[in-house]
């Protein structure tokens, strides 16, 4: 079976990833895993007592949190709930990769004085190291409940990782959801978007092709005159569209248009 994982800081916004994580739960069928991180402070060393406390009053914390957002699980399903030590992008990491997680959904910001603590803002951490794709819901963004269209970003490179394409087509197997490549044409760039998308074959319902000096800019402008239900894009390393993960102000520019980003892994 499908599985998503959503990591939680128990803010608002990590409410609205397991909120949509639940949607999708509906849709696809899928497993649902949260996940809470925690560290014991270093100034206390470690006392297994305080450990110990620390686990199990935030396993009850994230338990109750939780139970607000997964009203629409169906009856008798409930998710996994779990608190794991350690640094959170890694621990949250090395949970999805053990318990074979297909995708990640989390929000973009923690809002809460206990994010500092337990989880904090690592979704731009989880994009750069990720192999397991993301889907990052923006702080603002509320549930989703109709999934109409997915958009694609592709550069010259194309798409090639089975895990990721594997993930698009759960995603296109959501009934009316449409699925178009996006890509921008730079003055020196000259590729083939017939051979970027071989491997999608049957998916893609739509190939639009823009001129433009700045991929960021294109993207940004596309996405708020449509109508978007998930932007994706193929995370690359040396790209233009690596600003997307690594600058800050980019980034909240892109977030700022209000849409879910799905990262996909190179």
């Amino acid at each position: 079976m499908f599985k998503i994982l959503c990591p939680s800081d128990l803010s608002v916004n990590a409410g609205f990833a397991i909120e949509y994580a639940t949607n999708l739960c509906q849709i696809i069928p899928a497993e649902l895993h949260i996940v809470s991180s925690y560290k014991v402070p270093a100034s206390i060393g470690y006392l297994k007592s305080m450990d110990d406390k620390i686990k199990d009053a935030l396993r009850e914390d994230l338990e109750n949190f939780s139970v607000r957002y997964t009203t629409m699980l169906p009856e008798g399903i409930k998710p996994f709930i779990s608190v794991v030590q350690g640094n959170t992008s890694i621990s949250v990491l090395d949970y999805a990769t053990d318990h074979q997680i297909d995708m990640i959904v989390m929000g973009t910001r923690g809002s809460t004085d206990i994010s500092k603590l337990v989880l904090g803002s690592i979704t731009k951490k989880l994009f750069s190291i990720s192999n397991i794709p993301i889907l990052a819901i923006p702080q603002w963004e509320s549930v989703i409940w109709d999934l109409k269209k997915l958009v694609l970003c592709l550069d010259g490179h194309g798409i090639s990782n089975e895990h990721s394409i594997n993930l698009l087509r759960v995603f296109k197997s959501i009934p009316g959801l449409k699925m178009d490549v996006f890509h921008v044409t730079t003055e020196d760039e000259k590729i083939s978007l017939a051979e970027n998308t071989k491997l999608l074959g049957g998916m893609i319902d739509q190939i639009i092709d823009v001129e433009g000096i700045d991929p960021v800019y294109e993207i940004k402008k596309y996405t708020e005159n449509n109508d978007i239900s998930v932007l994706a894009m193929v995370r690359r390393k040396h790209n233009v569209l690596e600003r997307l993960f690594i600058e800050s102000n980019t980034t909240a520019e892109l977030f700022a248009t209000n849409k879910p980003i799905l990262m996909l892994p190179e």
